[in-house]
């Protein structure tokens, strides 16, 4: 008989009495196989949402200047200042109008309101033109609607409007005689236009140091004709100018009642401790205005004029 066959697997041994005992003693099966670890489980990692977007009437610089102007403002003059820039058109309401420059709606609706007429508000910014707009839906201003515009790229419907205005919004356009050029081909026959703007005093330069600081609530610089220049810009562009008029000493006196009625109001304090940066930065920015309106450097002037014809540019 050949020899047998050796094995290569390892020989089988039994566990001793010992190892037997144990296992019997603390109950646990000898035979059992031994537990495979469980892979660690790792803890989830914790992903870091984004920031829910700020509403843009809960944006802290839109709050903080309705507190200091009044509701739905951003500035001196308010409603009564644009119904008085409006009271040459003699509206009614077969009419439809532009207000360019709308800010937070309120001179809109306030002249939609009071003589019933179909108002178009365009605001450069757009949160300050979706914050317009939530009011007028707030408040059921179904005439009157903002929205967010380039003014490079503005270029509304030809021979559309029958009235535009306009209030201390030109003189952050660089390409202001363009804009004026697409006022005068949006106005229908014999439309009327009304703007109120802030201008270089005569004699003042371009580079006149204390134009620096008048910018935008953004920090852009201005961009300031001579009254003299936007006179003879808007008759190129055929409108007979009716009224040129000076508006700086009001305009300042606006101004300085408003900051001290916030001054004075008992509950201005709760928002100068919520919106503490954005109270310093209105601050400072009316202050320098304020700077450059008292040293003649700069006035605010009133124009009012008719579309006569139209120009080789419509």
């Amino acid at each position: 008989m050949g020899a047998a066959l050796e094995s290569s697997a390892p020989p089988i041994t039994k566990p001793s009495f010992k190892a037997r005992f144990k296992a019997w003693w603390e109950g646990y099966d000898l035979n059992a196989p031994e537990p495979v670890a469980a892979e660690p489980v790792l803890a989830p990692v914790a992903v870091e949402e984004p920031p829910a977007p700020i509403p843009p009437l809960e944006q802290p610089y839109i709050k903080i200047a309705q507190y200091i102007w009044g509701e739905s403002l951003t500035g001196p003059g308010g409603a009564a200042a644009i119904l008085t820039l409006v009271k040459p058109f003699a509206l009614d309401p077969s009419m439809t109008v532009m207000d360019f420059g709308a800010g937070l709606g309120g001179g809109t609706r306030a002249v939609s309101e009071e003589f019933g007429v179909w108002v178009n508000g365009f605001e450069p910014d757009p949160i300050m033109a979706a914050g317009g707009q939530e009011l007028s839906v707030k408040k059921g201003a179904k005439k009157a609607d903002i929205k967010p515009c380039t003014p490079q790229d503005f270029q509304p419907k030809a021979a559309t409007y029958d009235c535009i205005y306009s209030s201390e919004a030109l003189y952050t356009v660089p390409e202001k005689e363009k804009l004026l050029g697409t006022f005068e081909r949006a106005l229908k026959a014999r439309g009327q236009i009304a703007l109120t703007d802030f201008v270089r005093a005569p004699g003042t330069k371009a580079d006149d140091p204390r134009l620096a600081d008048f910018t935008t609530r953004g920090g852009e610089a201005g961009h300031f004709w001579l009254g003299d220049e936007y006179l003879a810009k808007m008759k190129a562009l055929k409108f007979d100018v009716r009224v040129d008029e000076d508006l700086t000493a009001g305009y300042r006196t606006s101004v300085i009642e408003a900051w001290v009625n916030f001054t004075q109001d008992s509950s201005a304090s709760g928002p100068a401790r919520a919106y503490p940066d954005e109270l310093v930065a209105e601050v400072t920015l009316w202050t320098k205005r304020l700077a450059a309106l008292d040293s003649g450097a700069l006035q605010l002037r009133r124009y009012y004029a008719i579309k006569m014809g139209s120009t080789k540019s419509s």
